[in-house]
């Protein structure tokens, strides 16, 4: 259980824990979003910020004294006027002794997938004020994560409630699942396992194994995906069919702990591999010279299952479409009529283009597309390469499951021309 009342950290001030006084401010309610994080905040020179406090609110006269004193993003000035009236004034308001800006520094970089080296080393640059390293990673711990977790599992619960109802109607939950190392090779910390309902496409549950927990690196996987399919299990779930990849780990695991459970395959990490089989056969040949296009167009597809489809469209010469009563258009530039001329386009009455199309349009890769376009989100929060506490992965791979199910069903964004903006 993480601690709500770290230690004061000596070195920096910017951080107070959680006491019995309560400091109090007047904020003013006219102005929209005053006094919480929407309350719009401008970056303000020293010396500008200074010329407001060289005459006394009270009597107009002449500042004689004025002290500063910094909090991490809180500035504090104190002043005393040649009739001796003093006061003081704070850069923003503060909750239980600490400033609302330092909590909102430590917010917005956990919140967003970026790390305190990202900021501090943009602080710096700029010399803006923020929270010490020290101070960052306790908010982070005593008030971020905690915050983190509650939501999600209020979110999944909602979710596996769903599922469950579904239960009742006799339809058993079918779901994908997929793993994934913080690093590449054999010498990955962590392994993220999780499990994506097919239908509603949202991540239910995921497990995160450490290196200690299995007995290599490789083990990890089977491990974490156990304990996946364990807890749903636990949860009340009835799962009908699991699909994942082709693991032996895993299929043996399939096999001896869930007979009862339908095991598929995905056809994700083949496709590549099939792409270069197709152009093999004698009818496919005009397929030869764009196979290492489509492979490329595959990865790039990941973050949009209709970026991959529009692949059927631009092999074909064709770069400007209508489709469900909307414009689409490739997203590369405008062809030079010499580059028209060249391009070895198919046609759509020819082998090689139906041969392509049953493959780009495969129920199944469609399907496991919505796997990677997760995984693409996964990274924005947990970077591979990067060392993470296991409670801080922890959290950064919740953020990112409650991002993907947050925003899976949204409609993808287009410019008037009918391009997809990221």
């Amino acid at each position: 259980m993480l601690s709500l009342d770290p230690p004061s950290d000596k070195k920096d001030l910017s951080f107070a824990p959680l006491s019995s006084t309560t400091s109090t401010s007047t904020t003013n309610t006219e102005e929209e979003g005053s006094g919480t994080y929407k309350e719009r905040k401008w970056i303000v020179n020293e010396s500008n910020l200074m010329q407001l406090f060289t005459r006394c609110p009270q009597c107009g006269q002449t500042v004689i004294d004025t002290k500063k004193f910094s909090f991490g993003s809180l500035l504090r000035v104190s002043w005393e006027c040649i009739n001796g009236h003093e006061g003081s004034w704070n850069s923003c308001n503060e909750t239980r002794g600490m400033a609302d800006n330092n909590l909102l520094v430590a917010a917005s970089t956990l919140f967003t997938g970026a790390t305190y080296v990202d900021i501090a080393d943009w602080a710096a640059c700029l010399n803006v004020q923020i929270p010490q390293k020290t101070t960052f990673y306790a908010i982070q711990s005593s008030y971020l994560i905690p915050v983190v977790d509650v939501f999600y599992k209020e979110q999944q619960a909602k979710l596996l409630e769903d599922l469950r109802l579904q239960n009742v109607l006799q339809k058993g939950a079918n779901l994908s699942g997929d793993g994934r190392s913080d690093s590449p090779g054999f010498s990955a910390k962590y392994c993220t396992y999780s499990m994506m309902d097919d239908v509603n496409k949202n991540v239910v549950h995921f497990e995160l194994v450490q290196v200690t927990e299995a007995t290599s690196s490789v083990a990890m996987e089977p491990v974490a995906f156990k304990r996946c399919v364990d807890f749903l299990l636990d949860s009340g779930l009835k799962v009908d069919v699991i699909t994942t990849d082709r693991s032996p780990s895993i299929r043996k695991t399939m096999r001896v702990d869930y007979p009862r459970i339908q095991h598929e395959f995905d056809i994700w990490h083949g496709s590549s591999k099939k792409c270069c089989q197709l152009q093999k056969k004698k009818e496919n040949q005009d397929l030869q010279p764009w196979i290492k296009s489509i492979c490329n167009h595959l990865w790039y597809a990941c973050l949009l299952t209709e970026k991959w489809k529009s692949l059927l469209h631009h092999i074909c010469g064709v770069h400007r479409w209508t489709e469900d009563g909307r414009r689409k258009e490739c997203d590369h530039d405008d062809l030079s009529p010499d580059q028209q001329r060249r391009k070895r386009w198919l046609k759509k009455e020819s082998p090689s283009f139906r041969t392509l199309s049953m493959l780009v349009l495969n129920p199944s890769l469609l399907k496991d597309l919505r796997q990677m376009v997760y995984h693409s989100v996964l990274l924005k929060y947990c970077r591979k390469n990067l060392h993470f506490h296991y409670s801080s992965m922890a959290a950064r791979t919740q953020l990112a499951v409650i991002d993907h199910n947050e925003n899976v069903n949204r409609e993808q964004a287009t410019t008037s021309s009918g391009k997809y903006t990221a």
